[in-house]
């Protein structure tokens, strides 16, 4: 749980970004953080043949703090990236994933910003899709879009 002065620091902060803490609250969907830590650990035990209690209390901080962070910083995430990051409705959804999906966009535009991300990794054809790597046992040369 969040002291309150760390809530108070919070709605502090929001509050002189002209955003109130309800209404970036308000904005952030609520997920079942307990069901998506317990599959998690779940399938952790399952691949490893061990896990803990503690597993699951890591999990559940973790996305916690990520939640936390995405309505601290909400007014600064791009509305494309709202709409594009955020499925509240697939599978184990996650604050975290959520977070990291902002975060690495936000690189990308700055890297784009900077002229770091200025060639495309792969080539074109003449309508303008890429062209994959060919593949042993597929089609040679085949456009794929």
């Amino acid at each position: 749980m969040r002291s309150l002065a760390a809530s108070t620091v919070l709605a502090a902060a929001l509050s002189g970004l002209g955003i109130s803490a309800a209404g970036a609250q308000a904005r952030v969907p609520t997920i079942d953080i307990a069901n998506t830590c317990k599959i998690a650990a779940e399938v952790t035990v399952s691949l490893t043949g061990g896990g803990s209690q503690n597993d699951l209390e890591i999990c559940m901080k973790g996305e916690s703090d990520a939640r936390d962070q995405m309505i601290k910083n909400w007014s600064t995430f791009e509305a494309s990236d709202r709409a594009g990051c955020m499925q509240p409705n697939a599978y184990l959804p996650s604050y975290i994933e959520w977070l990291t999906c902002f975060e690495m966009n936000k690189q990308v535009r700055e890297m784009r910003a900077r002229g770091q991300v200025t060639q495309d990794v792969l080539p074109k054809d003449r309508n303008g899709y890429y062209i994959l790597p060919t593949v042993p046992g597929f089609a040679s040369g085949k456009t794929y879009y």
